[in-house]
Formats: C-alpha cells, structure tokens, sequence
C-alpha cells in the first residue's frame, strides 16, 4: 500500500490567498479611517500628540503644504512644542464642530464649498506650568479626502 504525501502546495497558496485579503482589508479599512471630517482632524493631532510632525504635514490640504515645506514644518513645529513649550506630549480634545458653507482660508484663496469648522482645544503641562490654546481647524475635501487647512 502506497502512502499519499500531502501536497504543501494548496496549503501555500491558501495561506498567500489569505494574506492577500488581510492586508487589502487593513488598506481598505484605513482608507475609511479619515473618512469624515473629525476623524481627520483627530488623526491630524494624533500625530503631533505623538510627536510625529511629518505624518500630521501630509494630512494638509496641498494651499497648507504650500505654505510649509514639509522640513521647515517638522523642524518649526517640533521646536515650538519641545523648545518653547519644554513639553513632550499634550492632550487634546475637539471641543465644537460647524459645518461652513463657501469658506474661504484667506481672502485671496479659492472658496471651499463645504468647510467643517472644529475648534480644538490643547492641554499641556509645561515647564512653564499648564496651559490650554483653542484652535480653529478646518477640514476640506480634497481628491475626495478631507485634509486640514487652518485659518488665515
């Protein structure tokens, strides 16, 4: 009587079908996760909370990144928080959101149809003692993605 050896090669490509649909998942469910204004923004903050700077740049609207080069903002930001502030981290919530018809980030910009106005409020606990800065932040669509832009 002969003995069968399994074959490894259904096995294989079982385990490679099933990476494959893991990882489109992972990408399909991520390209959701900004999927609406606060998230955006929430993820935007995230980073800088995380001290990622450059992740947080490229959520800008492309009128943002014109204004920072990637570099300069990393650098610019990061000093501001570690040097000026002399902290490491903050907290941050996202206290009040508007929806804004026609907006406008500076008076010679091109009109953004629909605008979500989201003021968002930074604790941190600095060298200097505790203090707490609102800002107003804006997301946009852009390609079809929201993305930050901020007041001008």
């Amino acid at each position: 009587m002969r003995r069968r050896r399994g074959n490894a090669v259904p096995l294989v490509i079982v385990i490679i079908i099933v990476m494959i649909v893991l990882i489109v998942s992972v990408r399909l469910f991520s390209s959701f996760a900004n999927n609406d204004p606060e998230d955006v923004v929430s993820t935007f903050y995230h980073y800088e909370q995380e001290g990622d700077f450059g992740s947080a740049w490229e959520l800008f609207h492309p009128v943002m990144q014109e204004r920072f080069s990637k570099n300069a903002y990393v650098t610019e930001r990061s000093h501001i928080y570690m040097s000026h502030y002399g902290v490491t981290t903050f907290e941050y919530e996202i206290v009040e959101e508007e929806e804004i018809q026609n907006w406008k980030m500076t008076e010679d910009q091109e009109t953004f149809p629909t605008a979500y106005r989201m003021t968002v409020e930074q604790q941190f606990k600095s060298k200097f003692g505790n203090f707490t800065i609102f800002q107003n932040v804006y997301a946009v669509v852009n390609e079809g993605e929201w993305r930050i832009v901020w007041e001008y």
